[in-house]
């Protein structure tokens, strides 16, 4: 007698809402604007977007995991990702558009405060899992599409070619030794991913 596979859980609750989705974002950009991460709480952010704290749990667990995804929403790297224009350019505008994040009042409190975790506080959790895993992976796509387009020499290996670009933009952030600017952006993507002659 055969058995049957067991039916997938229904789902709990209304379905996610885009629009209350960017509500929320809006706000938490908003406060981070004015005054930073420590004003991102979730009790500001439900005021500003006019939403209850439990919508706002529906998506994202804490506050710092809100701040930081609507931090990354002023890199443009989910735009950057789906963009049609020829991939290398959209590459470096991604990391142009991270760059100048960055260098804005916003960017640079989000950088001391990074600076300053632990490596298992909320923050710096967040900072990992809405902020790097998620311009990394719009990163990964578009070098994908450059090595389609054949505007790039395929590298040997995609994970240390992304740690390349990556990793010294994170230690300029964290060390604050240097700025983060558009030209290094470009020395860098020079050094690790030279285009094709």
């Amino acid at each position: 007698m055969s058995r049957q596979a067991p039916s997938p859980p229904a789902t709990r609750g209304r379905p996610r809402d885009p629009r209350t989705r960017a509500a929320i974002l809006t706000a938490a950009r908003a406060l981070l604007e004015r005054g930073g991460l420590t004003s991102v709480t979730i009790e500001a952010i439900a005021q500003k977007a006019e939403v209850s704290r439990p919508t706002i749990y529906r998506y994202w667990p804490n506050a710092p995991a809100v701040a930081m995804a609507a931090f990354l929403e002023t890199t443009g790297a989910a735009e950057a990702a789906q963009s049609t224009r020829a991939p290398l350019a959209a590459l470096r505008s991604q990391l142009h558009a991270l760059a100048d994040a960055f260098a804005a009042p916003a960017g640079r409190s989000v950088a001391a405060m990074v600076a300053a975790a632990q490596s298992e506080t909320e923050l710096a959790k967040a900072f990992r899992n809405e902020f790097i895993a998620r311009n990394r992976d719009a990163t990964r796509t578009l070098l994908e599409r450059c090595i389609a387009d054949k505007a790039i020499e395929p590298p040997e290996d995609m994970e240390l070619s992304l740690d390349l670009i990556f990793g010294p933009l994170f230690y300029r952030l964290l060390m604050g030794h240097a700025p983060i600017t558009r030209g290094f952006v470009d020395q860098l993507l020079a050094a690790v991913i030279p285009a094709r002659d």
